[in-house]
């Protein structure tokens, strides 16, 4: 008999059917992935298997025992860990508070002891990442570092529920860098190899290949094959998920057909110049017109602190911003907006969305007054018009545009917030990690889309911890380490070799690099200003 046994599982959100009638086994110390596109129904069933979601049909056992369905409580105790794809945490308490917040350390006088929730915090996010301070308030981490810091909390071998027995991986390396997202698979592999069952819901093909063992595959709500992952190829597997066969991205091929010379005869649309923060030390670069520059570099670099920089969220900030050659205000976001700059952030839940209204007014919210009529009144058959357009176009799988961004998926949720503002009137669109949870289908559709948008003339700044993404989409690459920019990639030298080198190299070896002009490299173009 199975070790986790989810049998007959079905799941209807309203008109949506998430799940119908789903069996999946899943065997003692093994890493199996589920995957499918978005809105197949992945994290809804990983969901239903922690106790999250309450299904309409169906049993899940558990080494013998079955689990009380839509009881986070007993699936908990049962030894089921769930780790969110959207960050589930109290920004306002510290690292250590978070990661004990199921199980306070207490004296016998019931007095919490912090030396001791410290100490525990400690030895699970150290595991992961020494640098973070477990008494910082975890609000001041990146949205990478966030993810570890929940990560290492299903961990937790010496809580009082004892030593987890499944743990749900919803998208775990989607805010992480490569070393970080290396360093978890490797752990992963441990926990599997110490007898722990890890359910990985993920669309990166690669971890799957480099770390789970059995891959199921869903496609609207429905079983299609449980597969080997030594046995299956990623042609075959993507097939499965979407139908069709579509390979993956290679480098530079969404990138412009434009050569360095033409665009760089084009006007600049974004001037950034000495912008500084707590994170950033003095960045400044260009953007062109029709040109999307990539951002590399690893997490906690100061990219998406230079993003909001530059779209006014960081009101620490200092520097100069241009758009079109006119200064904008970088005070708030109201500047930005007014000048036509968007912004997908890699928070799109506490940053992005807005979950109390609509899924077709979160599409318009930014432009209302521009479609409003001549009265000041909301101009509905524009908004509809709008956002009937943008729901087709990228495919947002909805019931309704009336229904609000927290029925739909990862996913959905993330396309949602791309169509805002990429097939609107905007002159520069800067995109932090854009295909996080998205499928592989889909993200093919969204790299087109924004090189078509690019062409059209809009420029594009964009950040990507997948390397195969940034090099697909980038007409040239600037990396940053350390809250600068340390060197900018064009052409043959748009490799993740030199992007990993110039992201962790240091001063001392940057000069040396300058001095003797990379000889075993082709030449780079050093830049502190661009």
């Amino acid at each position: 008999m199975a070790f986790l046994l989810a049998q007959n599982i079905s799941k209807r959100f309203g008109i949506t059917q998430a799940l119908d009638d789903v069996s999946v086994s899943f065997e003692r110390g093994e890493v199996h992935a589920l995957m499918g596109e978005n809105g197949a129904g992945k994290s809804t069933l990983g969901k239903a298997i922690a106790g999250l979601y309450m299904p309409d049909a169906g049993t899940v056992t558990l080494d013998g025992r079955q689990l009380q369905l839509g009881n986070l409580d007993d699936c908990f105790a049962a030894g089921v860990r769930l780790v969110h794809q959207e960050l589930a945490q109290c920004p306002n308490l510290s690292v250590a508070e978070n990661l004990c917040l199921h199980d306070v350390p207490r004296n016998k006088l019931g007095f919490v002891e912090f030396a001791a929730m410290r100490a525990r915090a400690a030895r699970l996010v150290h595991a992961l990442d020494e640098s973070i301070d477990v008494e910082a308030p975890l609000g001041e981490l990146s949205p990478g570092r966030r993810q570890i810091c929940q990560i290492a909390g299903a961990l937790d071998e010496q809580s009082k529920a004892g030593k987890p027995k499944v743990i749900v991986l919803d998208e775990p390396t989607s805010s992480l860098s490569v070393a970080e997202a290396d360093r978890l698979l490797a752990i992963v592999r441990r926990l599997a190899s110490d007898g722990i069952t890890i359910v990985y819901v993920s669309h990166r093909m690669g971890e799957i290949f480099q770390v789970c063992d059995r891959v199921t595959v869903l496609r609207d709500g429905k079983f299609v094959a449980t597969n080997v992952v030594k046995a299956i190829d990623e042609p075959t597997l993507v097939q499965q998920m979407i139908g069709r066969r579509i390979e993956t991205a290679k480098n530079r091929e969404f990138a412009s057909a434009k050569t360095a010379q033409e665009r760089a005869s084009e006007p600049v649309m974004l001037e950034v110049e000495g912008m500084r923060s707590v994170r950033l030390r003095g960045v400044s670069l260009q953007l062109r017109r029709g040109e999307v520059v990539g951002l590399g570099g690893l997490v906690g670099c100061g990219r998406s602190e230079l993003l909001n920089a530059i779209f006014g969220l960081d009101e620490t900030a200092q520097g100069t911003v241009r758009v079109d050659g006119t200064p904008i205000d970088t005070s708030s976001p109201d500047g930005a907006i007014a000048a036509k700059v968007g912004y997908v952030p890699e928070d799109r839940r506490n940053q992005g969305l807005f979950f109390l209204m609509g899924v077709g007014e979160n599409m318009v919210l930014p432009f209302m007054q521009q479609l409003a009529t001549l009265l000041g009144l909301r101009g509905i058959a524009k908004e509809r018009a709008i956002i009937e357009g943008k729901i087709s176009e990228y495919r947002v799988k909805t019931a309704s545009p009336a229904h609000t961004p927290g029925t739909l998926s990862g996913g959905n949720q993330q396309k949602l917030l791309i169509a805002r503002w990429l097939s609107h009137d905007t002159k520069v669109v800067l995109l932090d990690e854009p295909t996080r949870g998205i499928d592989v289908g889909t993200k093919n559709e969204v790299y087109r889309l924004v090189r078509e948008a690019a062409n059209k003339g809009l420029a594009v700044l964009l950040v990507s911890s997948e390397m195969p993404e940034l090099l697909a989409l980038s007409d040239r690459v600037l990396v940053m380490c350390d809250g600068r920019i340390s060197a900018e990639l064009q052409g043959p030298d748009m490799t993740q070799e030199n992007i990993l080198r110039f992201a962790t190299i240091d001063e001392m070896e940057k000069a040396k690099a300058v001095r003797a002009n990379a000889p075993a490299m082709t030449p780079v173009a050093q830049a502190s200003r661009l």
